[in-house]
C-alpha cells in the first residue's frame, strides 16, 4: 500500500530539523541564531506573501515582511495594582498602582528599600504590554482566591481595573496560575527599572 504523498514532504522538513537539534544536543554552548537557523527550516517552502516594503525612509523591512506590522490594539486596562504581604521570614510588605501612563503610586510597610508613600514612572510601553497581557490571557477570568494550606507562605494580590470593572486576585506563593504569575513578575521588573520621584 502507498503512503500518502503529504508524508515525503513532511519527512523532507522534520530530517534536517532533527538533525539540527541533534548537532544542538551535541554542543555544551549556546550559539546566537539557533532560533532563526530552526525557524528557516522549518518554515522552508513555505513562502510568505511579499508586497511592497512600507516602511519609513532609510529604514528596511524586516525579513519576511514586506509591510509594516499590524499594531496590536491598545489595552482597556486603566490601572494595575500589586500588593505583596508580610509573612514570618521578612517577606517585602509593599502597594504599588500603576496607571496606564506609566505613572505609579507605592506604600513601602516593610522589609523594602522605600518606606513610606513614593510616587514615580516605569517605561509606559512596556506597562502596557503587561496590561494586554492581563486582558490577553483571561485575567477577568480568574477565581478571587488560590489559597494555600500553609500558614506562613508569601501572600501577593493583583489588581485589574478596567473602566466598568475591577478585578482583584488573592493568590499564596507557589498556588498562583500561570497568567497571575506573570503579570506579578513583570510588574516587579517594571518596579526595579522605574524613575522614582
Amino acid at each position: 500500500m502507498r503512503e500518502p504523498a503529504v508524508r515525503p514532504r513532511v519527512a523532507r522538513r522534520l530530517a534536517p530539523a532533527l538533525a539540527f537539534l541533534a548537532l544542538l544536543g551535541l554542543g555544551a554552548f549556546a550559539a546566537a541564531g539557533e532560533l532563526a537557523m530552526l525557524h528557516g527550516v522549518l518554515s522552508a517552502g513555505m513562502p510568505a506573501p511579499q508586497r511592497e516594503c512600507l516602511a519609513p525612509p532609510g529604514m528596511a523591512c524586516a525579513p519576511g515582511r514586506s509591510q509594516e506590522a499590524p499594531r496590536p490594539a491598545d489595552p482597556t486596562v486603566a490601572r494595575l495594582g500589586l500588593e505583596m504581604t508580610d509573612c514570618l521570614l521578612g517577606c517585602p510588605t509593599f502597594t504599588a498602582i500603576f496607571s496606564a501612563d506609566g505613572g505609579f503610586t507605592y506604600v513601602g510597610e516593610a522589609n523594602v528599600e522605600r518606606l513610606g508613600e513614593h510616587t514615580g514612572r516605569v517605561d509606559a510601553l512596556r506597562l502596557q504590554q503587561v496590561m494586554r497581557l492581563a486582558e490577553d490571557a483571561g485575567f477577568a477570568a480568574l477565581e478571587a482566591t488560590y489559597a494555600s494550606g500553609f500558614l506562613d507562605n508569601p501572600t501577593s494580590y493583583v489588581m485589574v481595573e478596567w473602566p466598568n470593572e475591577v478585578k482583584v486576585v488573592r493568590a499564596d506563593g507557589g498556588y498562583e496560575p500561570a497568567v497571575f504569575w506573570a503579570i506579578r513578575e513583570l510588574l516587579l521588573d517594571l518596579l526595579e527599572d522605574a524613575e522614582w520621584n
